[in-house]
């Protein structure tokens, strides 16, 4: 089977776990999302490289549309016929998803063990992918609380050490905080993982985040998440300087070009604190039903 994919995050390991990627598949790093001829061959597995709706065809995305889509891992968990030992983890990645804080997090969880992944094969995708689905798929079969504390066996020990010496790093983060609408903005410049979850803690309702050098080719990329804030209403202001924008149907989220952005931070914090009378407080995401 041959399986695209454009970033080895925990939805889409996770969608991978659930769809059977097998270690026979040909695994492909894509970026830039599926060819066209991809997205419309059913024998190729697509996760999170575009096609959003059409799981007919394999294709797990939820970017990029109005569709109420919930994440790729949960279309692939209803496409699976909802195997129970799957249905924390796709519990886990939904709040993950939202950036949602949770309401008891113990570390090591399973978000923890993927960003860890992620950390130590930065400049391998296809690795950080395998490694991803191997681990998740290890806690669904070993009936292990997704939401931690996972145990430290011996093949997670390094990426563990990685996250939490990551997470050591965190509190020295600096941020601004700018007020509007009764909405308290925070800005901040990392590579770190997790940073708007820091933010929230700081009382921040929209995290707005400049990761100068992310992924592998590093580019800058930005990420703007709202704590029950829909942030998409800022797309087309984005859009109409740089872009490439985009995000979710549930709106939480959004982030820059995946080639990188070729806003500065400035040029993007006056864009946001100009266009902030678009954003307005939501309740918690809500999805399609699950049936």
């Amino acid at each position: 089977m041959l399986v695209v994919f454009s970033k080895a995050d925990l939805d889409t390991c996770l969608a991978g776990a659930l769809a059977g990627v097998a270690d026979g598949d040909l695994v492909v790093w894509q970026p830039g999302g599926a060819t066209p001829e991809q997205l419309r061959d059913p024998q190729t597995l697509c996760l999170e490289a575009g096609g959003s709706g059409q799981v007919e065809l394999r294709n797990f995305d939820h970017h990029d549309t109005a569709l109420p889509l919930p994440p790729a891992a949960t279309q692939a968990f209803l496409a699976a016929g909802r195997p129970p030992e799957f249905e924390r983890l796709v519990e886990l990645n939904e709040m993950v998803d939202t950036a949602r804080p949770f309401a008891a997090s113990y570390f090591p969880n399973a978000s923890h063990l993927i960003s860890g992944i992620r950390f130590v094969h930065a400049r391998d995708p296809v690795r950080q992918f395998l490694a991803g689905v191997e681990a998740l798929r290890r806690i669904a079969a070993d009936g292990l609380d997704p939401f931690g504390p996972l145990p430290w066996l011996p093949e997670w020990q390094p990426y563990f050490e990685e996250k939490q010496r990551r997470l050591a790093e965190m509190p020295d983060i600096g941020f601004a905080l700018w007020q509007s609408n009764g909405l308290t903005i925070a800005f901040a410049e990392t590579n770190a993982i997790g940073a708007p979850s820091l933010l929230y803690r700081h009382g921040a309702d929209v995290a707005v985040v400049f990761s100068p050098h992310f992924g592998y080719p590093p580019v800058p990329k930005y990420t703007i998440c709202g704590n029950q804030v829909r942030v998409d209403r800022l797309l087309p202001v984005l859009n109409a300087r740089d872009p490439g924008w985009g995000g979710p149907a549930h709106g939480t989220i959004i982030g820059s070009p995946r080639a990188g952005s070729r806003l500065s931070f400035e040029e993007l914090r006056r864009l946001v604190e100009n266009s902030s009378h678009l954003l307005s407080k939501t309740g918690a995401p809500q999805y399609a039903e699950r049936s």
